[in-house]
């Protein structure tokens, strides 16, 4: 199975403030193509909070010279289609950053498979104490630098590529009326 695995790094509360991207396409659980963007957020979406900049390390500067979600994400769809199932840790997060960004950027709908990595960790090992993106890693033994888009998009993937999907654990994203 070709699993993408999606990250999305956020300047502030507001939906739809990406600043950082990453995605890997893995195929039989190996990487074949991975990419992470900087983004500078949405205009009125740009400042960003000091406890977020202390989770991910990105600060105004960083991103303010990097190009805008809508020309990264030609590139992103493209990778997240190739797959037959993307896959994200704490879906309902990135999903509604993903769904906010393109109705700010009035771009075109998109229709795709997902699976929530920390959903599949929950129902495979409900004893873990934790079953945040960083115990997973740690129990499976993936190394990775947590809150790094590309780095996070690995780990949910390589994890899941691991794992496996249960039965009824893909749902379906789309942006469409």
């Amino acid at each position: 199975m070709k699993l993408a695995g999606l990250d999305f790094e956020t300047a502030n509360q507001k939906n739809g403030s990406i600043c950082a991207a990453g995605c890997v396409v893995l195929e039989d659980g190996v990487v074949i193509e991975h990419q992470k963007w900087l983004i500078c957020p949405h205009k009125g979406y740009r400042w960003m909070r000091p406890d977020f900049t202390e989770i991910h390390g990105l600060t105004y500067w960083d991103v303010c010279d990097c190009d805008e979600f809508n020309c990264i994400w030609p590139e992103l769809r493209r990778m997240l289609l190739s797959a037959d199932c993307v896959i994200i840790h704490n879906a309902p997060f990135d999903l509604r950053h993903l769904r906010s960004v393109l109705a700010l950027y009035e771009l075109p709908p998109v229709a795709f498979y997902y699976a929530d990595s920390l959903f599949i960790s929950r129902k495979l090992y409900p004893s873990m104490r934790s079953h945040s993106l960083a115990a997973m890693a740690d129990h499976f033994g993936i190394v990775f630098q947590h809150h790094d888009a590309l780095e996070d998009a690995f780990a949910c993937a390589s994890i899941v590529a691991q794992t496996g999907i249960p039965e009824g654990y893909i749902k379906y994203f789309t942006t469409e009326g």
